[in-house]
């Protein structure tokens, strides 16, 4: 079933990322302003997260896979956050790059469901 809690928190993060990628800097001086679709590998590595993440929405009846494709989301995400602060050079930080918790926590939150879940179905099972 799509319309799943977990499902719902999935969806903000991949929303929440996608206006990370195109809407905030994730950098800035004071003359300009970097965005995340500046940095390729930043940015493939974010798509591949949101890829996964779409895949594990769809993944509803293995909710184990639907676990491990969140945990390799987090993994993506994370790699994104840090190719992005090692190739900051003279650059602070914006809100862009404060903004990437996002989608993290939304993906800690959907997993916390998806466990409980889990945990029902397995009760329910032991009661047959």
């Amino acid at each position: 079933m799509i319309q799943r809690i977990q499902s719902i928190f999935m969806f903000f993060a991949i929303f929440s990322l996608a206006i990370i990628m195109y809407k905030v800097p994730v950098l800035a001086n004071k003359e300009e302003v970097i965005m995340l679709s500046n940095f390729r590998w930043a940015q493939i590595a974010a798509f591949i997260t949101i890829f996964l993440i779409i895949y594990s929405i769809f993944q509803f009846k293995n909710r184990n896979k639907q676990l491990l494709l969140n945990q390799f989301s987090k993994l993506f995400l994370s790699v994104s956050f840090f190719i992005v602060l090692i190739q900051k050079d003279e650059m602070l930080p914006a809100k862009g790059l404060f903004l990437f918790i996002l989608p993290y926590i939304l993906l800690i939150i959907a997993n916390w469901f998806i466990k409980k879940d889990e945990k029902l179905v397995k009760s329910a099972d032991r009661i047959r």
